[in-house]
């Protein structure tokens, strides 16, 4: 039986523990806060599975690529009584495991030049770390990641696409569409749960909103829907018509509001089995009990007390 508090420990540990001499470095960080860290244990767990299953001897794969169109600063700050700690963002986590478990290649994006430049010497300044390997992160947008993306698309090239962007603005539906369906992509995708709600309530009297939201969904489908798990209900259900199976992990504010969804989608079957068993792991791991984890590791208290 898996002991929750000490899998979610054991794994924040290795992570931030390897970032402890960019803790103080003065660049540029990426706002987040404890169920932030949910995610990329999400993301440290899938990629994993990902590229042990894609190297093995039944693999025809030659090529596989870690690409993460939104990837930020590669450090995550916290509010409150967590302002002075960080955690590695999405291409950190990626860069971390790549001595055991490297890709071909990082294809390591986002819109903001300040952000990039944060993220490169991160990369460099943890060289030992990150794998005997040359990082490139562009400053690009969503839209031409797409393309570069695109242009990898052959046999034997198998991709794991990290999509977690800032709002859901940034992503149109007809831009998802060309990734969900290259057949041997996997995606994590955030999908914001309560912001998409909210502008769904606002949406029938804000015309600009609901052009907005027609971007996303790719239609006015959403016009006949209204809360939180209806909207994602409509996102998996045009998701799937690509191929792909989706699953799915909440993601919870303390005391149990939803924050957002992270949408898992393969055509794997050994995918699927993997985001099965990361599904069963992350239900079990709630908002407390990383917080609880994240303040022993980074000895903010000495033990888990309060939890059970």
């Amino acid at each position: 039986m898996v002991d929750y508090y000490e899998w979610s420990k054991d794994h924040i540990k290795y992570l931030y523990e390897k970032i402890q001499s960019l803790k103080n470095d003065k660049l540029k960080t990426s706002p987040g806060d404890i169920w932030s860290v949910k995610k990329l244990l999400v993301l440290d767990y899938y990629l994993a599975a990902f590229v042990r299953i894609i190297r093995s001897v039944k693999s025809n794969f030659k090529n596989w690529y870690y690409v993460d169109p939104f990837c930020g600063s590669g450090l995550i700050s916290f509010k409150d009584e967590l302002k002075d700690e960080r955690f590695p963002g999405s291409p950190m986590v990626a860069a971390l495991r790549a001595e055991e478990l490297p890709f071909t290649d990082y294809l390591l994006s986002d819109i903001d030049e300040n952000t990039i430049k944060a993220l490169s010497k991160r990369l460099l300044t943890n060289k030992k770390l990150v794998g005997n390997r040359t990082y490139d992160p562009q400053v690009m947008d969503f839209a031409t990641s797409v393309g570069t993306i695109e242009k990898k698309k052959q046999f034997g090239n198998a991709f794991l696409i990290f999509i977690d962007p800032n709002g859901y603005k940034e992503i149109r539906w007809d831009l998802m569409k060309r990734l969900l369906n290259i057949e041997t992509a996997d995606i994590i995708f955030t999908f914001i749960t309560s912001f998409i709600a909210l502008n769904r309530s606002k949406a029938d009297g804000d015309l600009e909103t609901a052009k907005s939201l027609d971007a996303f969904f790719g239609d006015d489908e959403w016009t006949n829907y209204r809360g939180g798990e209806e909207l994602l209900a409509l996102y998996r259900k045009k998701m799937e018509t690509t191929g792909k199976k989706t699953f799915v992990i909440g993601v919870f504010m303390k005391g149990g509001s939803k924050l957002y969804d992270m949408i898992l989608a393969t055509r794997s079957s050994g995918g699927g089995k993997v985001v099965e068993s990361a599904t069963k792991i992350m239900e079990s791991v709630s908002t407390e009990l990383l917080r609880s984890s994240f303040e022993v590791v980074s000895k903010r208290r000495r033990e888990i007390t309060d939890y059970f």
